[in-house]
């Protein structure tokens, strides 16, 4: 498990220490250094694509190619793993201590979308992204080995009416679509089933099919859902977790998914030291992050204003109409 991520000079975030629990929310307005974060991450993991000497400029913070970028990522019982990024002659890369550690760190980005057809195969949860987890499923759908992860995804369809999802072919070679049977018993095509359930599928299937144990940051996965789907989602997030033993990372403007999983530790679901929260902010250009105390009841303490003052205006508004 992730314990700590030090980040420093990295775009708008000059240094930031986030320490880690089993269950972690980072909220906070855009532009905000929320995303920095993930892609911090990602460069730690080696699941996104290191930027090439000639951008070395366009993120370092601001601009100074005379800092040095460090990502440094500390471990429950495993070594550390940290890359610095430096700008030539110095060299563009270094690498200090042992990164098998990265091999359970997982990136889900929001560019997803469930096309009506698709194709292709893919055979190893390893390096699964956003774009190509229904492969994964394609190959696993109906293996016996793999019923157990199958039946996590159709345990969260079949919430929602949509049961017994599956792939068949179509008409043209190598193509195929990926199906649900309706409580009618009607077979509609999940791209049909609107866009936020199909939204959802490829990190439902990456959340199935990951190794048990490992780290995934999740970006926006309330995207095109629904407020009480958005809500439920904290639920399938907590048990998940639980069942896979998964520490999960999630960047979110969803202050239903918040709710969701601050009631969960009302209710003794969860503990309040398995529930990080940091708020993000920027000031005078840099990325601050603020550590939220999660207390037994569920109740939040720390500065909320940027995330729920939308509601709170809207509502004063409603009342002075």
């Amino acid at each position: 498990m992730l314990t700590k991520l030090i980040i420093e000079n990295y775009k708008s975030i000059e240094k930031a220490e986030l320490e880690f629990s089993k269950m972690n929310l980072l909220i906070g307005p855009n532009g905000s250094g929320k995303s920095s974060v993930l892609e911090a991450f990602g460069l730690l993991s080696w699941k996104l694509i290191p930027f090439t000497d000639g951008e070395f400029s366009q993120v370092v913070h601001n601009h100074e190619t005379t800092r040095k970028i460090l990502v440094d990522g500390m471990f429950e019982d495993m070594p550390f793993s940290r890359i610095t990024y430096e700008v030539p002659p110095f060299g563009s890369r270094r690498i200090i201590g042992k990164d098998h550690s990265a091999e359970f760190l997982y990136v889900l980005t929001s560019m997803r979308k469930l096309q009506r057809t698709l194709s292709g195969v893919k055979s190893s949860p390893s390096g699964i992204t956003s774009k190509d987890a229904h492969q994964l499923f394609y190959y696993a759908c109906y293996r016996k080995e793999f019923e157990e992860n199958v039946r996590i995804i159709r345990e969260f369809y079949s919430r929602y009416g949509l049961h017994d999802v599956r792939w068949v072919p179509t008409e043209r070679q190598n193509e195929y679509e990926i199906i649900a049977t309706t409580p009618e018993g009607v077979d509609i095509n999940l791209a049909d089933a609107g866009a936020g359930l199909a939204a959802l599928f490829p990190i439902v299937v990456a959340l199935a099919f990951y190794p048990e144990g490992s780290t995934v940051f999740i970006e926006h996965p309330e995207m095109h859902l629904h407020p009480k789907l958005q809500y439920e989602l904290a639920e399938f997030f907590r048990r998940v977790s639980e069942k896979r033993n998964y520490q999960l990372i999630i960047e979110t403007h969803s202050e239903h998914l918040l709710y969701g999983l601050l009631n969960a530790v009302a209710q003794k679901r969860l503990k309040p030291g398995e529930l990080t929260v940091y708020s993000a902010r920027k000031e005078n250009g840099k990325s601050l992050f603020e550590k939220m105390a999660v207390h037994e009841d569920g109740s939040l303490e720390g500065n909320l204003s940027d995330f729920l003052e939308a509601d709170v205006d809207a509502f004063l508004d409603w009342l002075k109409a």
